[in-house]
């Protein structure tokens, strides 16, 4: 959307700069007819464009963004005198400004724009270039955007760890409530049974042949939920079984098709470790222990 408004002001800039106004000049009727009519619709259409896409602005811009304000910048660079190119130059280089400032200002520094324009003009109107002072500025501006830039980085970083620290923190939670819903289905269910690596399970019905191995492709119905019952997933819920390689889901479910034959139903308890430990996944929050409901169709070895 950043990208769309820029592109718009700057064609406003273009359009403008291509020459002044034939309103004064003498059209044919037929020249004046077409003159409206592209008028009417490229003002029409590209307000209406820009109004259709304005939810794809950032949240905190979209939340303050003023469209009357907007009119007004749009406005006074589309009028502006179309013979002076060096306003439209300004305006152009004023724009990559601002943004730079703004960019700053998401990194803590709060630029003095009346200082900034007070420099900017003096050196800019000076009657002639001090190359030794541009050298020792330009050094000074990368050491400083340097500094911008180490700062912006350990901001980042501190803020990847709290994240990490937050998402270790409730993944552990999530893993001792997961623990404890296992024990009391296992306490409620005498026939829930548990493998050596934790995956729990509760056959439903067993099935007949061969069971699945490593190099198997099953064809399968399952819903998987949390413990709190929410699902997650559903080929039940989509009408369609699901085919796939036993090695091709997470350690637990694939532990559990090979315990299943076809026709086998089977509830897996899977523990966070043998699903998506500390990381979730999607709507799966880190730490969380899946429950599947799973009936075997069909194993192709």
């Amino acid at each position: 959307m950043k990208k769309t408004l820029f592109v718009i002001a700057m064609s406003a800039i273009a359009v403008a700069s291509t020459g002044c106004s034939k309103s004064d000049s003498k059209a044919s009727a037929e020249e004046q007819a077409f003159n409206d009519s592209l008028t009417m619709v490229l003002g029409r259409g590209q307000g209406a464009m820009l109004a259709q896409n304005m939810d794809q602005l950032p949240a905190d811009e979209l939340a303050k963004f003023n469209k009357k304000s907007f009119i007004r910048g749009f406005k006074e660079v589309v009028m502006s005198d179309t013979a002076d190119v060096a306003y439209q130059y300004g305006v152009q280089i004023g724009l990559g400004f601002a943004r730079q400032i703004k960019a700053l200002y998401g990194e803590g520094v709060d630029i003095n724009r009346e200082e900034l324009i007070r420099y900017f003009s003096q050196a800019f109107l000076a009657d002639s270039i001090n190359n030794s002072q541009l050298g020792i500025d330009m050094n000074d501006m990368q050491a400083l955007m340097n500094r911008v830039q180490q700062k912006s980085q350990a901001r980042q970083m501190e803020a990847a760890q709290a994240q990490q620290a937050a998402r270790e923190a409730e993944a552990a939670e999530n893993e001792a409530k997961g623990a404890a819903f296992i024990a009391a289905q296992i306490k409620a269910d005498p026939s829930i049974k548990t493998t050596e690596s934790g995956l729990a399970y509760k056959v439903n019905k067993q099935g007949t042949g061969a069971t699945a191995t490593e190099t198997s492709n099953v064809t399968v119905h399952y819903t998987g939920k949390l413990i709190d019952g929410t699902v997650f997933d559903s080929s039940v819920d989509r009408g369609e079984p699901a085919n796939f390689a036993v090695t091709a889901v997470v350690p637990g479910f694939g532990e559990g098709l090979k315990l299943m034959n076809k026709g086998a139903k089977y509830t897996l308890y899977i523990p966070a470790k043998l699903a998506y430990g500390n990381n979730g996944a999607g709507s799966i929050p880190p730490g969380s222990t899946l429950v599947f409901d799973v009936e075997v169709i069909d194993i192709a070895k």
